[in-house]
């Protein structure tokens, strides 16, 4: 039992140690597209803070 053990132990490791991923056609649009949804948020922001500023000028 210890063996079978010892054994799954040994190749659950083994299968633990795998390289990163190669560089794929996509990377670069998938990049893109990570800043484009930060470039997008940004605005929702500045947005935001604008229209909370235009409601606490018309409340005054």
């Amino acid at each position: 039992m210890k063996l079978w053990l010892i054994g799954c132990a040994a190749l659950f490791m083994a299968g633990c140690e795998q390289e990163p991923p190669e560089k794929t056609v996509w990377d670069d649009q998938l990049k893109t597209m990570d800043k484009a949804h930060e470039a997008q948020q940004q605005l929702l922001d500045a947005a935001d803070l604008q229209r909370k500023a235009i409601e606490q000028q018309t409340q005054q």
